[in-house]
């Protein structure tokens, strides 16, 4: 049997809906190129989870999610079991998510985006929230469930203000976008990744900045 294949639910977004030379190269034959991630970001993500943690689902001003409690502390990269897309080909999921909410009989899983907020672009992020909500409802041996998985969010943060009264405070508008929850449109989703991924190569992308790279480190 060969080795299932790997996903991770953020790589869609940008990844797979981005290039697709870069997205084959990137899964079927390893090429990875790390611009690295801004160290802010990664400090506005650990304010925002210690904030909300323990709080009221009430805490992200939407009607959306029922009443539960926010839990941002499952810090651990998840694994989902073996799953099967639409021609029987294995494949697994792996990845983090920001939160989850416990409404006691069931569960919601929440992602938190520090983005200017557009619910058009909300949309785009359907296939990793499908894919966290897959990841805890069959997750792989030793690894934490969540089941069942009823709501998907975003939960977006936009800059908007800098207030300065002692010292500066950087105030920013939220936004809640649910997300739709779709398994036959995700299985259909990976069966289609896969089938490219088991197609021809892709030519090079002249608007990819990164094609550009790859043809002049590595001209034909």
């Amino acid at each position: 049997m060969s080795k299932p294949y790997l996903f991770s639910p953020s790589e869609f977004a940008f990844g797979y809906s981005g290039c697709k030379r870069c997205y084959y190269d990137l899964k079927v034959n390893n090429i990875r190129i790390n611009f690295g991630f801004p160290t802010i970001f990664s400090k506005i993500d650990t304010i925002q989870k210690k904030f909300y943690h323990n709080k009221p689902s009430k805490y992200l001003n939407t009607n959306k999610v029922p009443e539960g409690i926010i839990k941002t502390d499952y810090a651990k990269l998840h694994k989902s079991e073996v799953l099967y897309d639409q021609k029987d080909r294995a494949f697994q999921l792996r990845g983090k998510i920001d939160a989850y909410i416990d409404h006691k009989d069931f569960f919601s899983i929440i992602d938190f985006k520090v983005t200017n907020i557009n619910e058009k672009k909300s949309l785009k992020y359907m296939t990793q929230l499908n894919s966290y909500a897959i990841m805890f409802e069959k997750p792989d041996e030793n690894y934490l469930k969540l089941s069942p998985v009823k709501n998907l969010g975003i939960f977006c943060f936009e800059p908007e203000n800098l207030k300065l009264e002692i010292t500066p405070a950087l105030e920013m508008s939220t936004q809640y976008f649910e997300i739709k929850r779709d398994d036959d449109l995700y299985l259909k989703f990976i069966t289609d990744i896969i089938d490219f991924l088991e197609g021809d190569i892709p030519n090079l992308n002249n608007d990819c900045g990164l094609c550009n790279l790859k043809l002049q480190t590595f001209p034909k």
